[in-house]
């Protein structure tokens, strides 16, 4: 949980019960320090947007502040209603927005665990590369309440701060949003599969990849020829790494990595069709890659004549729907250098013909 108090300091709050072995004392290293890195590299558009989703009642479930009503318009509306229900001024409302964006930006937050009983043992080991707020640990014990606090004044000077304010409606009419290149991917990356990523973009180079791609919302795509005539595209980009994925490899708005092969320039060429369909169970066997819609039980059985027509020849790694992609998982390692070797055999580029 994210949040922001009245003095307008920024809360990271990892919530965890005492039966939950990740209650340990490297939860500030290996979970909070992560999520407070992680959040430092959004944007003031990409936190206001981020911040929809649980504002919006229609999506919000069970849990919501009482005071945020049915029309509201933003991130920042949202603090203008909460100012009023507790009495404090526009201006205030303002103040507070902008202290939240610039703490969140500048990694300044409160690290807090909440959970069922106080663990002294935690609590000591409070130690991470922060560089500016605190730590914090509140316990809802069954007896009483305990709220330990280890906090680092860092006032936000006010004319550092130059915040927009936007509302949600003007944000999805922007034109101007980040589009995934091979220098912007790794911005958003989990900090466990930025690795993955450099190995890739070393190997393409090592390839002959003169470096030219073309990018959509979601990749950056690039068509390598290959030594049967016709070219192998390559998606890369990000994929959501939270909530479809393995507890142990949630991250808080952070990406994993998408390293897609698409067979769709094989599928276009008459004569290639069967080769294209060999190459993708090749695919499919050596490196746990699946395709997708019509064809995504191809790891499995031969697909027939209507399900290879329908299929778009895009193939991503897919071992199942809890192990797909890449988000630092070990055994990722095997699949990722299956996928080099592929590659390696097929594409024909200028520096080894």
């Amino acid at each position: 949980m994210i949040g922001t108090d009245e003095k307008g300091d920024v809360w990271l709050i990892e919530a965890k019960l005492c039966s939950n072995p990740e209650l340990n004392e490297n939860i500030w290293s290996e979970q909070l320090d992560p999520y407070r890195l992680s959040l430092s590299k959004r944007s003031e558009d990409e936190i206001v947007m981020g911040a929809r989703r649980y504002l919006i009642k229609a999506n919000a479930g069970s849990v919501f502040p009482p005071f945020i009503n049915d029309s509201v318009e933003g991130l920042y509306d949202g603090f203008k209603q909460w100012c009023v229900h507790w009495g404090f001024s526009e201006e205030k409302a303002k103040w507070l927005y902008d202290c939240t964006i610039q703490n969140i930006m500048r990694g300044n937050v409160i690290a807090c665990v909440l959970a069922d009983m106080l663990d002294e043992q935690v609590w000591e080991k409070r130690v991470s590369t922060f560089a500016y707020g605190g730590f914090g640990y509140i316990a809802f014990q069954p007896s009483d309440m305990v709220a330990l606090l280890d906090y680092k004044n860092q006032a936000v000077e006010k004319e550092d701060i130059h915040c927009n304010r936007g509302t949600w409606a003007e944000l999805v009419k922007k034109r101007n949003k980040v589009k995934p290149t091979p220098d912007t991917v790794e911005l958003y990356l989990s900090k466990d599969v930025i690795d993955t990523y450099s190995k890739i973009r070393e190997f393409l180079l090592e390839l002959g990849w003169d470096k030219s791609y073309r990018s959509n919302q979601k990749a950056f795509i690039i068509d390598l020829p290959t030594k049967y005539g016709v070219d192998i595209r390559i998606h890369i980009g990000w994929v959501d790494a939270d909530g479809s994925m393995d507890i142990n490899y949630r991250t808080v708005h952070n990406f994993g990595l998408k390293f897609n092969i698409d067979f769709r320039h094989f599928k276009k060429d008459p004569a290639k069709k069967e080769l294209c369909y060999r190459l993708a169970k090749r695919l499919a066997m050596e490196a746990r890659y699946n395709g997708r819609g019509t064809a995504k039980v191809l790891n499995q059985r031969d697909l027939t004549d209507d399900e290879f027509e329908k299929w778009d020849g895009e193939m991503y790694r897919m071992v199942d729907k809890y192990n797909r992609d890449y988000i630092g998982r070990k055994e990722e390692t095997k699949d990722l250098e299956a996928v080099f070797r592929f590659l390696k055999d097929i594409v024909m580029v200028p520096c080894r013909k």
